[in-house]
């Protein structure tokens, strides 16, 4: 009897313990730098891997000898890991290339983006420069930095 009254206490418990419901995910406002090597930086959309995508604010960008550099900020809706799609050259509406990065956490990234064409890297390479133009970063990729 000791026991069946054990049960029942027990079930009586467990239904009368209130269920939440789960918790949204709160926005969160991710911005940095993006940094175009060889042309202007035309535009910057970002890609929320859980929350919804959109074109982010950006400053205009600061040339400095042929590179480019823009501030940039978005709202993520949800939070969560994004990637960068970045115009490099060409027009606001038609970018020259769009450089993207993989997806990264965190709040504050800043992002280095290849819009150099290989075979103007490779003619560095034939006339032995003395610098990799490419900055290590694979063409028509941004690396986070």
């Amino acid at each position: 009897m000791k026991r069946l009254n054990a049960i029942l206490l027990s079930t009586v418990l467990a239904m009368s313990v209130p269920v939440l419901p789960a918790t949204a995910a709160s926005s969160v406002r991710v911005s940095g730098q993006v940094t175009c090597l060889n042309s202007s930086v035309q535009g910057v959309w970002i890609q929320g891997k859980t929350s919804k995508s959109g074109w982010a604010s950006w400053s205009q960008p600061r040339v400095i000898g042929g590179l480019s550099k823009a501030d940039y900020s978005f709202t993520l809706n949800k939070g969560g890991e994004y990637q960068v799609h970045v115009g490099c050259g060409g027009t606001p509406k038609k970018w020259a290339v769009n450089a993207k990065s993989s997806y990264v956490k965190g709040t504050k990234n800043n992002f280095k983006c290849n819009d150099i064409h290989p075979a103007l890297a490779a003619a560095g390479k034939i006339l032995r420069w003395k610098v990799d133009l490419t900055q290590g970063v694979a063409y028509k990729t941004c690396k986070k930095i």
